[in-house]
């Protein structure tokens, strides 16, 4: 079976270049905002968090602890209820 390609009929106009955005809305909603860099501070944004810190867990990371008995990993928020499988 042969293959015959032909091109689309484009209902509307399509620009040959591309072209700034048109229509009702003013230029200025358009426009990037200016990012300042001089006031950055890491620890005001949670640059210097450690990884897993989230809100949550009150901007620290979960903790796991290792069981000297029978050597799992317990959370640290669940050492009181840890029983021990032997």
């Amino acid at each position: 079976m042969r293959v015959i390609k032909h091109k689309a009929k484009q209902v509307h106009h399509v620009p040959d270049h591309v072209t700034n955005p048109r229509g009702p809305f003013p230029r200025e909603l358009f426009s990037e905002p200016e990012i300042i860099y001089d006031n950055y501070d890491s620890s005001e944004y949670g640059g210097d968090m450690p990884l897993g810190a989230t809100s949550q867990n009150n901007y620290n990371p979960p903790k796991y602890l290792r069981c000297g008995s029978c050597f799992a990993r317990v959370l640290e928020t669940e050492t009181a209820n840890h029983i021990c499988e032997e």
